[in-house]
């Protein structure tokens, strides 16, 4: 019996998980085999998927701008050759809840751009940017001048600072010396956000609340973005509202898509290596862990794109979620052996004991 525990790397207890599964393993004998892997939707734990999956990856220590312009040591990865970059946004300028002075139009992404013109200094030229739970709504400013692009206003004056509260005041953009640089290179976003742009479906109306806004922010960062969409169009003849995830970051992705012609993928495809696909293959049977089970949830592109994986395998998958909407949608995609839990470590093992005993009778 060959067992595969897939595990959403933002839960908590998410290395807990792997640890649990490792311990099972050294009791049930060779002729049984569970591992477990993460999954990422290219917010908190990208970088934990990408060290599993990637062989001979360096951590590069570098220090950024974090989301209150403050310097902040982090890392990035990188690949075996040194050429690619693999950055994740939640560790320079992620949300943080418990941040009293948290506020998507006063959040920098400058972190962003100094992780990347680290990255191009040590003559990497492919970047793998997740982007998911970012703190800032910002249409991406704030990476942007930390390129060495300028924002002006209708005077032909630079934006004073670059966050989402300035975003209306924005005109034209001024190439960074690096333009030519950077756009031969190839920048591949990870996220699970489909968000446009702007509008209904545009990360201010959907995150901005979530994010620390009131009402009257919310609208104002709307309107920001939609101004920044006339902007970057104006500069760069990419019409970012039609960009299905271009809202994804707050806009950030937007805004790599319309100055890099970046790919904007689900970070579930994006994992190098064999070693995802080749277990799901060989799995007899397949748990999978996550926050929750919901239309909502299901409708992310990191969600999906993992379901049309699981789909090619004729295998029976088993769901842990901290929270489950049972509705005919999910049993529609064939998601309905759903486990509710308070605490997956100590469910997983007896799901594992069932597993087992059912392939031994």
């Amino acid at each position: 019996m060959n067992v595969l525990v897939l595990y959403s790397t933002h839960i908590t207890g998410a290395h807990q998980i792997k640890n649990t599964t490792d311990a099972y393993q050294a009791t049930i004998g060779a002729h049984n085999h569970v591992t477990a892997l993460p999954m990422s939707d290219g917010g908190q734990g990208f970088l934990d998927a990408i060290e599993t999956y990637a062989t001979g990856c360096r951590r590069a220590a570098v220090t950024v701008r974090d989301t209150h312009f403050r310097l902040k040591d982090t890392y990035y990865i990188t690949s075996q050759d040194g050429k690619t970059a693999y950055i994740e946004a939640f560790k320079i300028c992620g949300y943080d809840h418990t941040d009293p002075e948290r506020n998507p139009a006063t959040a920098f992404t400058h972190g962003i751009g100094d992780a990347i013109a680290d990255a191009l200094s040590h003559n990497c030229r492919n970047f793998v940017i997740g982007i998911e739970e970012i703190a800032s709504i910002d249409a991406g400013l704030g990476m942007l001048d930390a390129l060495g692009y300028k924002i002006l206003t209708n005077n032909g004056n630079e934006l004073p600072l670059y966050r989402g509260s300035e975003m209306l005041r924005a005109c034209a953009v001024a190439d960074s010396e690096n333009a030519a640089l950077l756009k031969r290179c190839r920048f591949t976003i990870a996220c699970n956000d489909d968000s446009a742009f702007y509008a209904a479906t545009g990360p201010a109306v959907r995150h901005a609340r979530r994010l620390g806004a009131n009402e009257v922010t919310t609208d104002i960062l709307d309107n920001g973005l939609r101004n920044m969409a006339s902007v970057y169009f104006h500069h760069n003849g990419r019409d970012v509202s039609y960009i299905k995830g271009g809202g994804a970051g707050g806009g950030v992705a937007g805004a790599f898509a319309s100055f890099f012609n970046a790919k904007l993928k689900p970070a579930t495809t994006v994992m190098p290596g064999n070693k995802l696909p080749n277990a799901i293959k060989q799995a007899d049977e397949i748990v999978i862990i996550c926050d929750s089970i919901t239309p909502a949830a299901i409708s992310g592109t990191a969600f999906s794109a993992m379901s049309a994986i699981l789909k090619k395998c004729n295998t029976r998958i088993h769901y842990m979620a901290l929270h489950h909407e049972n509705t005919p949608l999910l049993e529609s995609i064939g998601i309905d052996n759903i486990i509710v839990t308070a605490n997956p470590t100590g469910d997983l093992t007896a799901l594992l004991d069932r597993i087992m005993q059912k392939n031994n009778d």
